[in-house]
């Protein structure tokens, strides 16, 4: 399994996002599936999913693309998905 070393600050903020992501968890289980989805639906991120990450001196840029042409759009098949769960 890979480690990476962290700064102090690093593990800080590290650590931050951890409690973050634990405290909405607890939160969403507490809410019904239609709570649940509209809680979702307020959050998603409205930009498009395209990034750039360099890791060990090799830059990957991850780029999400979309048909034009599908039978539903990204966010009724993510709501498909998500509804199955």
């Amino acid at each position: 399994m890979p480690t990476i070393e962290l700064t102090k600050r690093e593990k800080i903020v590290f650590d931050q996002v951890v409690e973050q992501i634990h405290e909405t968890a607890a939160f969403l289980v507490t809410l019904s599936h239609e709570e649940r989805l509209d809680w979702l639906k307020e959050h998603q991120h409205p930009y498009p999913i395209s990034f750039e990450r360099e890791i060990g001196g090799t830059v990957y840029t991850v780029n999400a693309h979309f048909s034009d042409t599908a039978a539903e759009s990204p966010e009724q098949k993510t709501m498909r998905i998500l509804t199955k769960i």
